[in-house]
């Protein structure tokens, strides 16, 4: 089982054994940033995050670049962007069905 400096009785490796716990918490930081984790995952990661000053620090870092976007980006995009990505996203799922 792969594990990294921060052995804390608390492991990632259900994400990919191969890979230390600060790697695979890196692989999943956008999913964990949007609230897409399962509770099980997430809770490892927020142990993971609450011991590791380095992991702490990207999701940090993550967490106020989406900030200063939301804050920052506030045009409301056109129309024609919206019906073109719904279309898509009707293509792409009829194609997995």
């Amino acid at each position: 089982m792969a594990t990294d400096k921060h052995d804390d009785g608390a492991y990632l490796s259900s994400v990919d054994p191969t890979k230390s716990d600060c790697s695979n918490l890196m692989d999943v930081l956008y999913e964990y940033v949007d609230g897409g984790c399962d509770e099980n995952l997430r809770a490892l990661l927020q142990h993971h995050v609450d011991k590791c000053p380095e992991c702490l620090e990207m999701l940090g870092i993550e967490m106020a670049v989406r900030q200063l976007l939301r804050s920052t980006c506030n045009e409301t995009a056109p129309q024609e962007l919206h019906s073109r990505i719904r279309a898509q996203l009707r293509v792409r799922y009829e194609y997995r069905e």
